[in-house]
């Protein structure tokens, strides 16, 4: 029973980081003492959004390519563990779209 109520604790705890609810720090001690140089904590929140659609907008590119599942596994991975990686930013490059008028 108590190995149950773990697995579940953890899986509610995955589930808000996916962006329900949306944490950064209110003071960083760089604001302490150069507040210029830092965004605000509503800044921070909306460009944390903005990689979330983003990360959702390539896993629908990646999810509609016609490639492997091995392939597409190790892509998925990357996307979420190194959104900038080489082998991601190479299969998004060289995807070629067709025009829905054509």
């Amino acid at each position: 029973m108590g190995f149950f109520l773990v697995d579940l604790n953890a899986q509610t705890r995955e589930s808000d980081t996916l962006g329900k609810k949306l944490k950064v720090e209110k003071w960083t001690i760089l604001e302490e003492y150069e507040p210029d140089m830092i965004l605000s904590a509503e800044d921070r929140i909306s460009l944390k959004k903005k990689r979330i659609v983003e990360a959702k907008r390539r896993k629908g590119i990646l999810d509609t390519m016609d490639i492997s599942d091995r392939k597409r596994k190790r892509l998925l991975k990357d996307l979420y563990k190194n959104p900038f990686s080489d082998r991601l930013m190479k299969t998004l490059a060289d995807t070629k779209f067709e025009d829905a008028g054509d």
